[in-house]
């Protein structure tokens, strides 16, 4: 008789384990859907995902011209611009938008401390180069991704 009422314990046991599973999975459900009126998340926003994509090849582009002699600093002035805008634009969002404005952010101090590595020390060696734009790289698939992931549905 022992045997039984501990396989009813037993049983009894899983249920209410996964019955407390079940609420907290529900709970956290239900957050999430709420998340947005309790201001924790932002909505994914194209543009920012176009701004980023599309930044990305052109600094990688001008970062290949730094292994040469020659500095095209209207390119250069023309990626700060852009740059600027893009932390504008997220900045401008507000507090639910600060961790997106502040990977542009990151990406901005990234691209200042590259351009004056590249104005002080002179041209790059390949080596410098590859691992300069591992770093930049790195860094915008960490904002694109962060992007990509977020809430579509509005």
């Amino acid at each position: 008789m022992g045997i039984p009422f501990v396989r009813t314990h037993a049983v009894e046991q899983v249920f209410r384990r996964k019955l407390e599973v079940a609420a907290i999975l529900l709970f956290w459900l239900s957050l999430c859907g709420c998340a947005h009126q309790l201001g924790f998340v932002t909505y994914y926003d194209p543009v920012t995902y176009k701004n980023l994509t599309d930044l990305k090849p052109e600094i990688l582009a001008l970062y290949d011209s730094f292994a040469t002699d020659s500095l095209n600093s209207s390119q250069i002035a023309g990626l700060r611009l852009k740059l600027a805008q893009m932390y504008e634009y997220e900045y401008g969002k507000g507090q639910k938008n600060a961790e997106t404005s502040e990977q542009i952010k990151i990406l901005r101090n990234l691209f200042e401390k590259h351009v004056d590595d590249r104005m002080k020390n002179g041209k790059w060696s390949a080596t410098h180069l590859s691992n300069q734009k591992q770093n930049l790289t790195e860094a915008f698939d960490i904002a694109i991704q962060t992007e990509r992931i977020k809430n579509k549905n509005e």
